[in-house]
């Protein structure tokens, strides 16, 4: 098996923007002076930001809504962050109800006349099955993240995100006056580029057979050839819940297929993930799916994920 190499530099870091991918939550621009009178970008997570960044360089501010590391299936927002978005010149969104609690303030964005782009609306969405729901009939999200509801979780496959990149430079060139399709094409270029990355490390394992805290990993496994055989949580949102039957179910599946290693996320109850580790005799890892690393960007993010997933099935 082959070493794991290090993460290399940035693949966002464009002809335009090398100063500003790893900024979180700051904003991107030129001196503070075009910074106070470039239009604001607004994006409701972190891990969109340097995705963002590197189409707009210093031609727009790019604000973040939900804080790094926060889970956004919880994210409520403030009176702040209504006011941010309603001086946007265009909002970024994940859409299919991952930023659960931001739908309100999206819709009234979206009638005030603020345009929100959807990423969900320009990629190949990944269906759930009958298995990718909760059970409790007290789950808020059971019609939306059941049966054969889409999967949320685009920003886990660079290749399924980078589809929504042409539409996404256009929408916001169109928005603040410039043409940014030459920005978009390298950006989507560099989402291959860290995409063919990961797969170099996901290919040195002899299998990538995954239990995850809940059902976030479906992209990632589709495209790198891992099998996620179960979730904690069977469902789209960790807002849902597990039943005693779908834990049962769970730990057999684990033992079958011999999985080296529960991984949770974000919202993950402990507890449970702690006993079922020890039932199968393995670890937990904890992946880091809604967090950008500190001084990084998305691909920082992606990397570094990939890397927790080699080293837990190693």
């Amino acid at each position: 098996m082959r070493a794991i190499r290090r993460p290399r530099a940035s693949h966002l870091v464009t002809f335009h923007l090398i100063a500003c991918l790893g900024l979180v939550g700051s904003g991107c621009g030129g001196s503070s002076e075009q910074s106070a009178e470039a239009p604001t970008v607004v994006v409701t997570y972190s891990a969109l930001e340097s995705v963002v960044a590197g189409i707009v360089g210093d031609l727009a501010r790019v604000v973040v809504l939900i804080p790094n590391g926060a889970d956004p299936h919880d994210f409520e927002p403030s009176a702040k962050d209504l006011e941010t978005m309603s001086s946007a010149a265009v909002v970024v969104a994940n859409g299919l109800d991952l930023e659960a609690g931001l739908v309100d303030a999206l819709d009234q964005t979206e009638a005030s006349g603020i345009p929100v782009f959807h990423i969900a609306d320009h990629v190949t969405l990944r269906k759930g099955t009958g298995d990718d729901h909760s059970h409790s009939d007290e789950s808020d999200h059971e019609d939306e993240h059941g049966g054969d509801a889409d999967d949320p979780h685009i920003w886990l496959d660079p290749l399924t995100l980078a589809e929504a990149v042409p539409a996404l430079a256009q929408e916001i060139g169109g928005r603040i006056g410039s043409d940014l399709t030459s920005a978009g094409t390298e950006v989507a270029k560099s989402l291959g580029v860290l995409s063919a990355d990961i797969d170099v490390r996901i290919k040195t394992l002899e299998s990538c057979v995954v239990v995850t805290g809940h059902d976030s990993l479906g992209y990632f496994g589709a495209r790198y050839g891992c099998e996620v055989v179960g979730s904690i949580i069977p469902s789209f949102s960790t807002a849902a819940e597990a039943t005693a039957k779908d834990l049962a179910e769970l730990k057999k599946l684990a033992q079958a297929e011999g999985v080296k290693a529960i991984f949770t996320e974000l919202g993950t109850p402990t507890d449970v993930a702690d006993q079922l580790a020890r039932e199968v005799g393995v670890d937990v890892i904890e992946l880091a799916t809604h967090a950008v690393p500190a001084g990084g960007g998305y691909d920082e993010m992606m990397i570094a994920l990939t890397d927790s997933i080699v080293a837990g099935l190693s």
